[in-house]
């Protein structure tokens, strides 16, 4: 335990001696700015969007951001959204320059539900580790938003799994509370075997999954930020972060509405 400890605090040491003080700065200046930005568009996009709650079937896009894991993708991630009990959606996967036979698997699914895209060259991230979990697979996954057309965005990972009735629930509690985006309670796995329920209100760091949201696609205008590993920020968090200050109206249920495995936290390494 002490040697697990020790080895966080080498690795904040390293981060603030990487980042620096003027880092902070810069860190304050932008989320003003963004919120500001932020602020104006959904005022927008909320008085130029058509009212979605008049359908009872939305279509709901559901980005996958991969890189080089086919079988689990398949496996876990896919199958868990074919067995959904809300069928009206559209699976959007984007491979980071992918290399494998992804592209192939996905094909003998023959669903025309499933879209692949697969970038012509892997993002640009940080080396050090730690700040590169934090942000691998940014790239994939801003150009899985751009490419879906659904009303609404479920995110999901290509190694965790969607609960059966993952988007019925989000979609329906979203819908009847005219909520913008909506979370549930997520099952992760700490250590091999041993499962902790993540996610509670309000809306804090921590206290929400990636696999966990639903969020209307009117919100397209947020994207992953690259660069939040510079500012200790998960991009993940960032980017529910800035929904919850730019005022996006946000709704939990308790629920658990999907498994986050721990190989997971590997994500687009």
């Amino acid at each position: 335990m002490r040697n697990k400890y020790q080895s966080v605090i080498k690795a904040l040491y390293r981060h603030i001696n990487l980042i620096g003080k003027r880092a902070w700065h810069i860190y304050y200046l932008k989320n003003w700015i963004d919120y500001k930005k932020n602020r104006k568009l959904l005022e927008n996009v909320r008085k130029n969007s058509k009212d979605d709650t008049n359908s009872n079937t939305p279509l709901i896009s559901v980005p996958i951001a991969t890189y080089n894991r086919s079988k689990i993708l398949i496996e876990r991630a896919i199958a868990s959204v074919l067995r959904q009990t809300y069928q009206n959606f559209e699976i959007v996967v984007v491979g980071d320059h992918c290399t494998d036979n992804t592209e192939e698997l996905i094909k003998n699914i023959n669903d025309n539900r499933i879209k692949f895209y697969n970038l012509t060259k892997r993002g640009n991230y940080p080396i050090d580790p730690v700040a590169r979990w934090m942000v691998a697979g940014v790239v994939p996954a801003n150009k899985g938003i751009e490419l879906c057309t659904g009303d609404w965005i479920a995110p999901l990972d290509d190694d965790d799994e969607f609960s059966e009735d993952h988007l019925e629930i989000l979609l329906n509690y979203a819908l009847q509370n005219d909520y913008e985006m909506v979370y549930g309670i997520v099952q992760m796995e700490k250590e091999p075997d041993k499962w902790e329920n993540v996610g509670s209100y309000p809306l804090n760091s921590g206290k929400i999954c990636h696999i966990s949201v639903l969020y209307s696609s009117k919100l397209k205008f947020f994207k992953y930020d690259i660069n939040a590993w510079k500012y200790w920020e998960p991009d993940d968090w960032n980017l529910w972060r800035r929904m919850k200050k730019s005022g996006v109206r946000i709704g939990f249920i308790d629920k658990v509405v999907g498994k986050h495995y721990l190989e997971g936290t590997q994500k687009g390494v």
